[in-house]
């Protein structure tokens, strides 16, 4: 049976290339009652995803279109190097890691690289990092690439142009056989009943496969990303352990997000 969550995903899902959604079709469609379905379309109008009327629903919100990734690194720079230097307090020697592909994770590699250089330098009571650190991204992989202290592990796969990463079935494949302590993940979308989501299917297998890797899911987010829904989704909030985030997530979603179990950590302004 499908879960309500999953139902209220795909609705919104069928809202992204058609302009409404009627009770009665989705009803048929989902092997559920009407009732069932208006109270589906009733919790996203709560929640600001859809508008209401007489027999169906009109989307209301999408996430916003996905940016090149130069242009990602422009935007809320400064809550993104926050979000990365706290995130960097997570990490210990000896971590078995994956950088998913993006801006924050990106910030937080050449923080990474920055602490594994200083921990041999000739102070004697520096400790090695001697990380493994599995990633999809080339820039990721680029600032990492002159560390002694960092085993570098990158995947295959082709190349997507827009974050400069690798994906598909090859990149999916890459992660057979290993188990990860931590995955840094940023995200597009994260939302308290649909969970982790991003604007690219390819993506999103390749993201959720990581997070069955991993045996912790920290989440790397500005409060711009919470509330927000993308076409394709990744994973549910129950597989998240850690959110690192900044002063603009909002309080509610703060409660929320520990009152499902999740961790929350704001970082400080710089």
């Amino acid at each position: 049976m499908l879960t309500h969550g999953y139902r209220r995903e795909q609705i919104l899902q069928t809202l992204e290339v058609q302009d409404k959604v009627r009770v009665n079709r989705l009803a048929q469609r989902f092997g559920v009652s009407s009732v069932t379905i208006r109270t589906d379309l009733a919790a996203l109008a709560a929640a600001g995803l859809v508008r209401r009327e007489h027999g169906g629903a009109l989307t209301t919100r999408r996430a916003p279109p996905e940016l090149p990734l130069d242009e990602k690194r422009g935007q809320h720079r400064d809550r993104k190097h926050s979000i990365a230097a706290r995130a960097l307090t997570l990490v210990q020697p000896g971590d078995k890691l994956i950088l998913d592909a993006g801006s924050t994770t990106l910030q937080l590699a050449r923080k990474l690289a920055r602490a594994a250089g200083a921990a041999t330098g000739p102070a004697a009571a520096r400790r090695p990092m001697a990380l493994s650190v599995f990633t999809n991204s080339l820039p990721i992989a680029n600032e990492l690439s002159a560390s002694r202290e960092i085993e570098l592990l990158l995947s295959g796969g082709t190349l997507r142009q827009a974050s400069q990463s690798l994906q598909g079935p090859q990149a999916e494949a890459s992660l057979d056989g290993y188990v990860f302590d931590k995955l840094f993940m940023g995200a597009d979308g994260c939302d308290l009943a649909f969970g982790l989501s991003t604007h690219d299917e390819a993506d999103a297998r390749l993201n959720a496969r990581m997070a069955a890797q991993a045996r912790r899911v920290i989440v790397l987010a500005d409060g711009s990303k919470f509330g927000r829904i993308c076409l394709h989704s990744v994973c549910a909030l129950a597989r998240i352990d850690t959110v690192v985030s900044d002063a603009s997530m909002a309080p509610a979603m703060r409660a929320a997000l520990a009152e499902r179990g999740v961790q929350v950590l704001i970082a400080e302004e710089n």
